[in-house]
């Protein structure tokens, strides 16, 4: 297995990924997902059966 490192557009973080999911892989976290989304709340994420 090969990997690479990429940084995170959102954060500017440096994360390490396999090379074979290279292009799919955008952000280090699902917090800069959903940051770069604008349309999930991390409340959301954490707990999506509370209301």
């Amino acid at each position: 297995m090969e990997y690479i490192k990429k940084i995170c557009p959102v954060c500017g973080n440096e994360f390490v990924v396999l090379k074979c999911a290279d292009d799919k892989a955008v952000y280090c976290t699902l917090e800069c997902l959903s940051e770069a989304q604008g349309s999930i709340y991390n409340s959301e994420i954490l707990s999506p059966l509370a209301v």
